[in-house]
């Protein structure tokens, strides 16, 4: 892959296509584009979160350049952003009411009666994102087998409704009992309502995800609703801004299981969309770490942006998708890409508490004012990226992003106020909370490949984000890590990988039956049905697209009678369709076997769901990094930092001119446009013939 920057001093090949990759984040909005010879340009533009599109169409206009659309045959381009995944965690979403079976009106309330944390006493469980007063009982009843107990009561329907409606509500939630089985309560009371408030958007619960637990799925509605406003409006700003500018191509979103969707399409369904942004970065790190011949790799993801750590886990080359993840303590249904987050980011705040001990984050500054060095405030609150500079890992001469000046003595200024407090200076302030930032990274990524079921020392590192690159090798020694890659890109690779994405969707379709009971017909029905709905979305969602081929994989969650937990089975077409039960048995019991380490072969068995993943895989194209072009790299630079506590000297290297083969020794600094990496002293940096950085540990 060749990285040409800045954008300025490319000229693109003329009616060439492209696929341009954008990543809207809290501080910066990050933006590549991969022309037809595989050249990638990057662009970062500061977020603007008021109205997210415009940063978006910004960084566009800078991408392409004066000569804008016209220069290109076609643009294909797909969004990743934590729009939707903000508005639930900062409660900023739409007023919404909520129908349900009478006598389950506490059913947001009651939750699962579990907390959060048990062994802290404060601990409680969140706060419903549908209050009370805006939940109404209906008269209606569905046995478990989807057979209708009690008929659908349509005037006492309406009568909840209007007074949902009369109390606030801008959209109402549908969750009747056993909707799962059968939506036929659901979509009856959808278009009693719809006769009566036709405005008003109504959602039902069995159609955004028809699975059993009625709190989650219920939830899954409730934020599919909440969300959808904001949604919606950064999709109409965009694509207005996108035919202003000549771009006539459908938007594409990135999907929180690292594929791509309509925007359109994601737009009624924008809980979808959750984790979009950490999910392209996650997917970004298994496609640059293929480019670097880490095929079939275990990795470890650390992703530092401007508000947060994120850690995903890549198993064999591809991203570890689970339907167990939870935003703000509330339960996703959606199979999606694994990611853990802490509040320790570049913005997250330098605080102390009463006792004068040092913390750092979960609040974060934000983008706006930002850190004290951004000098939009002169409020002066210490953030993650004023203790890089003050420790010397940024340089206040190097404009953030190629765009933000940094002002040294304000960071100073911002420490001081701190350390005056608790008794330390600026200098030991800050080296002290990057320090407790890499312990915090280094415990939660222990914890989460822990319940991942694998052992650190095993797994490589792929580090990126604004700030990964700068911490990831610090973070690796603590978790015993010895190999980080640095992508050629690591500020943009959430861009790239939404950029690079294919076409993922996930369907499902309840069983919830023994095995030795299920009638064959009625499961083949079901598996042609998802089949069906499977082809018909691929055939909608690549159309246009350089579609190389398609593919749908099959898998059922299956369990012992009484077991809490679902093991997933992968299982082939032509498995399914003859419906051999000894075969789906043994598939089972091996499954069960090697995750467990046991198998209980005279256990009855259940099959709970099918699901079916469908896949289009697109073009792309990849070249060779052609490295610096100069006959000799340019001596280094020297700058001292601290490192560890002690005060050391480093070499600074621009990655620009670093040949590959470039094999360099720590304590080092790479500075390029997107972010900044730190090898430290023990750490080896060789230039892979990818762009990749590849960190070792020496010895």
């Amino acid at each position: 892959m060749r990285i040409l920057e800045p954008v300025r001093d490319v000229a693109p090949s003329p009616l060439a296509s492209c696929q341009i990759g954008v990543d809207v984040g809290g501080t910066f909005t990050d933006l590549v584009l991969i022309d037809g010879c595989g050249a990638v340009r990057c662009v970062k533009v500061p977020s603007t979160p008021g109205e997210p599109a415009l940063s978006t169409l910004q960084g566009i206009d800078e991408l392409i350049g004066p000569a804008g659309a016209r220069q290109f045959q076609s643009i294909h381009h797909t969004h990743s952003n934590t729009l939707a995944l903000n508005t639930l965690i900062e409660r900023t979403g739409a007023n919404i009411g909520m129908l349900v079976t009478q006598g389950f009106r506490d059913l947001m309330e009651i939750q699962r009666l579990s907390i959060p944390d048990p062994m802290r006493y404060s601990s409680r469980r969140p706060q419903a994102v549908v209050p009370r007063r805006l939940v109404r009982e209906v008269r209606e009843r569905l046995n478990a087998d989807g057979s209708i107990e009690t008929p659908l009561d349509a005037s006492q329907l309406l009568e909840a409704a209007a007074e949902i409606v009369a109390a606030g509500a801008q959209g109402i939630v549908i969750c009747f009992l056993h909707s799962y089985r059968s939506p036929v309560h659901e979509r009856r009371a959808r278009e009693i309502i719809g006769e009566k408030f036709p405005d008003l958007p109504v959602d039902i619960s069995s159609e955004v995800w028809p699975q059993a637990r009625e709190f989650e799925r219920g939830m899954l509605a409730t934020i599919n609703s909440y969300v959808r406003p904001r949604i919606e409006r950064y999709v109409t700003v965009l694509a207005q801004g996108l035919l202003s500018r000549s771009i006539s191509s459908a938007p594409r979103g990135a999907r929180s299981n690292g594929g791509r969707e309509l925007l359109s399409s994601m737009g009624q369904k924008p809980a979808v969309a959750l984790f979009s942004g950490p999910a392209a970065g996650v997917a970004g790190a298994a496609s640059v770490a293929l480019d670097a011949g880490w095929a079939d790799a275990d990795l470890m993801t650390l992703d530092i942006g401007g508000t947060s750590a994120d850690i995903g886990v890549i198993r064999r080359g591809k991203p570890i998708l689970s339907s167990e993840e939870h935003i703000a303590d509330f339960p996703i249904l959606f199979p999606t890409v694994a990611v853990s987050a802490i509040g320790a980011g570049g913005g997250s705040i330098i605080w102390a508490d009463p006792t004068g001990s040092v913390k750092v984050g979960p609040r974060s500054v934000g983008a706006d004012p930002g850190p004290a060095c951004y000098g939009r405030s002169d409020a002066l609150v210490p953030a993650l990226t004023d203790a890089f500079l003050v420790v010397g890992y940024l340089s206040a001469d190097r404009k953030l992003g190629d765009k933000l000046v940094m002002s040294l003595e304000r960071s100073l200024q911002a420490m001081s106020r701190l350390g005056d407090r608790v008794g330390v200076p600026a200098e030991g302030i800050a080296d002290g909370a990057i320090q407790i930032a890499i312990a915090m990274m280094a415990a939660e990524a222990t914890s989460t490949l822990s319940r991942r079921g694998v052992d650190a020392p095993e797994f490589r590192m792929v580090a990126y984000g604004g700030a990964g690159p700068l911490l990831g090798a610090l973070v690796a020694e603590e978790v015993f890590i010895d190999t980080v890659l640095i992508p050629p890109l690591p500020g943009a690779l959430s861009a790239m990988g939404a950029a690079r994405s294919d076409i993922h969707g996930d369907f499902l379709r309840p069983i919830y039956q023994e095995v030795e009971i299920i009638d064959p017909t009625q499961f083949a029905s079901q598996l042609d049905s998802i089949s069906r709905d499977a082809r018909d979305w691929l055939g909608e969602e690549v159309e246009g697209l350089p579609v190389t081929g398609m593919n749908i994989t099959y898998s059922l969650d299956m369990r012992y009678e009484g077991q809490g937990f679902d093991v997933a089975v992968d299982i082939d077409r032509e498995t399914l369709e003859r419906f051999d039960r000894s075969v789906l048995l043994k598939r089972f019991h091996d499954a069960h076997q090697a995750e467990f380490g046991y198998a209980s072969e005279s256990a009855r068995v259940w099959i709970k769901e099918l699901r079916a993943h469908a896949v289009g895989y697109l073009a792309k194209t990849v070249h060779a990094h052609k490295g610096a072009e100069a006959a000799q790299p340019c001596a280094p630079r020297a700058r001292t930092i601290r490192l560890r506590g002690a005060a050391v000297h480093a070499s600074v290297y621009s990655r620009e001119n670093l040949e590959i083969g470039s094999r360099l020794e720590g304590p080092a600094i790479i500075e390029q446009m997107d972010t900044t990496t730190l090898i430290p002293d023990g750490w080896i940096c060789e230039c892979h013939q990818s762009g990749a950085l590849v960190l070792h540990r020496a010895g």
